[in-house]
């Protein structure tokens, strides 16, 4: 019988031995115990990245007003930015239109305290019509991008009208007989 005890040893070393409690638990003596106390608290963690800051910082400016503005700005919607190393998105939805030409381009825009975006480039969106002198389409559009490298503080988001590069002024309308809005949210840091 000395021979058994040493092949029970070698079967317990190597977890080869099953019970009603799971393979190798015959050489535990028993069931599992209770768990232990809790251990000591780990060393702190990294600081986090932002994961959350595109939920935490946006704002909406909806308004009911129309304008028949051909040059210059339509509405102003004033954002504070938290961090210099965020974007902003932005965008416009609402009726636009343009009227009694053919051949003319109409250019809806952002400015960001004053000045178009330069990085990456500019949020504008344009409605080129050719031959419609007598439609007066008013149809829902959005004009919408990202701005980078903008600072952090007060930021004056304005949506504007103008001509498009190389045309003139033609007869441009904005908000007709709907709600508007700007919404203006910031961004993490893009990964790419």
């Amino acid at each position: 019988m000395e021979h058994s005890g040493i092949l029970l040893l070698f079967l317990c070393i190597s977890g080869l031995v099953a019970d009603s409690y799971g393979w190798g638990a015959a050489c535990s003596g028993g069931p599992p115990g209770p768990p232990g106390p809790p251990g000591p608290p780990g060393p702190p963690g990294p600081s986090g990245d932002g994961e959350l800051l595109e939920y935490s910082n946006w704002r909406q400016c909806a308004y009911y007003e129309s304008t028949g503005t051909d040059n210059g700005i339509i509405k102003t919607c004033s954002f504070k930015k938290l961090y210099s190393n965020t974007a902003l998105y932005v965008a416009f939805g609402g009726n636009m239109r343009s009227y009694g030409c053919s051949g003319c381009c109409i250019r809806w825009f952002f400015k960001f305290n004053g000045h178009e975006c330069s990085n990456p480039t500019a949020v504008d969106g344009i409605i080129y019509q050719y031959n419609t002198h007598y439609i007066n389409l008013h149809r829902h559009y959005n004009v919408e991008g990202i701005c980078e490298g903008l600072s952090a503080g007060d930021i004056d988001v304005s949506y504007w009208v103008g001509a498009c590069s190389g045309f003139g002024y033609y007869d441009a309308y904005t908000g007709w007989n709907s709600v508007s809005r700007i919404i203006i949210q910031e961004l993490a840091p893009s990964p790419y």
